[in-house]
């Protein structure tokens, strides 16, 4: 499957472009949709990846909204991704550790920044949230 807005070749099912974040929208559940008249609010989460100049920061970070990979972010680099309003799980991928985390896109608060960095531990290092702003 390729995205329409881009032509980046993506995963069936998935429901972004980890490229440019349009929506995918799925014929079938295009048609579904029009014959209830159901409604989807949208909002937006930016995933900022804070600089540090630290060895070994580098290394691209991979970031899933709800399971669905959206981006592979570097030191100091951001994406905005369409988000659809209630609760999201945020993940993390790095060789060296992962992280989950739960946010929120409210109606009050449709469009929220999460910043994160790479925190260095003894034995491993893994990503972590230091912020989830609205924006």
């Amino acid at each position: 499957m390729f995205c329409t807005n881009c032509g980046n070749e993506i995963n069936d099912g998935a429901l972004f472009c980890t490229k440019c974040g349009n929506k995918i929208v799925n014929n079938n559940d295009n048609n579904d949709n029009n014959n209830n008249n159901v409604n989807i609010t949208q909002g937006s989460v930016i995933f900022a990846r804070q600089k540090q100049a630290i060895y070994g920061v580098a290394v691209p970070i991979k970031v899933y909204l709800d399971g669905v990979e959206v981006a592979s972010l570097k030191n100091g680099a951001e994406i905005k991704v369409p988000a659809s309003i209630g609760k999201h799980r945020v993940a993390f991928n790095l060789w060296s550790g992962n992280g989950q985390y739960d946010i929120e896109v409210t109606n009050e608060h449709p469009n929220i920044k999460v910043s994160f960095k790479l925190c260095f531990g003894l034995l491993q290092s893994e990503p972590t949230i230091t912020s989830i702003e609205n924006v």
